[in-house]
């Protein structure tokens, strides 16, 4: 996991790219949506409810800040934080 943080204006951004498995992209719109799982048999590799992302743009579109995704499947994920200062 690397994590990069840039001050532009009245904003700071912060990014946090991982190493995993990515997002296709006809899945990208879909991930900030509750209980949305990309894979979701039962038989899938990774646990989890669906809610953190979710969670985590309410918080930031709380605050006036916004939350975006780049990603390549098979390379991994950067997910933007843009703050307002």
């Amino acid at each position: 996991m690397e994590i990069k943080a840039f001050e532009s204006g009245k904003f700071i951004e912060v990014d946090v790219k991982d190493g995993g498995i990515g997002i296709p992209p006809d899945k990208i719109d879909k991930i900030f949506d509750k209980f949305y799982q990309i894979d979701n048999t039962y038989a899938r590799p990774y646990s989890g409810s669906g809610l953190g992302l979710a969670i985590t743009k309410s918080i930031m579109e709380g605050h006036g800040g916004t939350i975006r995704v780049e990603s390549t499947p098979g390379e991994g994920s950067v997910f933007i934080l843009t703050f307002l200062k």
